[in-house]
């Protein structure tokens, strides 16, 4: 009887040491899913480019700056789902990833993907403006398929700047 005890306790954690792969159904519990738009030294910004919409109606972007150690690979317009306790009430909000997953990008129509789209849009949207754009939130990434183009449009952190929307051809450089 004591050996099938023990037998049966080296299943149950061997099990545990091993976790089940995470799959497209457990996304649903993540806390934010959304594109990374900026990348510093240990950290990423995830914005939703879903508007959401306050009470007053006015629309605005889930956006947080996540922390992790574990962050090295993390990609300028990586989709990612993340998961996180507590967050600092800022906008962008501020919290430390407890998990996070990045999505495959599925081959489109297109000759972009929407990560390299968004990669060239964050690079121009520094050149156009002339300065770093600290925290720039993704509000609409779309391919025009009759101008074979595609429009990113950001705003910023600052409301005291205009939207900008960057136009990019849809061909590999």
């Amino acid at each position: 009887m004591k050996r099938l005890l023990l037998l049966m306790a080296l299943i149950g954690l061997s099990s545990c040491s091993h976790p089940e792969k995470t799959t497209k159904e457990d996304y649903s519990s993540a806390s934010i899913s959304g594109y990374v738009t900026a990348l510093q030294e240990g950290r990423f910004l995830v914005v939703d480019h879903q508007p959401r919409y306050q009470n007053d109606g006015d629309e605005y972007f889930d956006a947080i700056w996540f922390s992790s150690e574990e962050s090295e690979g993390v990609e300028i317009g990586d989709y990612m789902y993340v998961w996180y306790g507590v967050s600092f009430l800022s906008y962008p909000g501020h919290a430390g990833a407890t998990k996070f997953v990045v999505e495959e990008q599925e081959k489109q129509e297109t000759m972009l993907t929407e990560k390299e789209v968004i990669q060239q849009a964050v690079n121009e949207l520094d050149t156009i403006t002339g300065e770093h754009y600290y925290s720039p939130i993704l509000s609409k990434i779309e391919y025009e398929k009759q101008t074979n183009s595609w429009v990113v449009r950001f705003e910023n952190e600052n409301l005291n700047k205009p939207d900008i929307a960057i136009h990019i051809k849809d061909a590999k450089s």
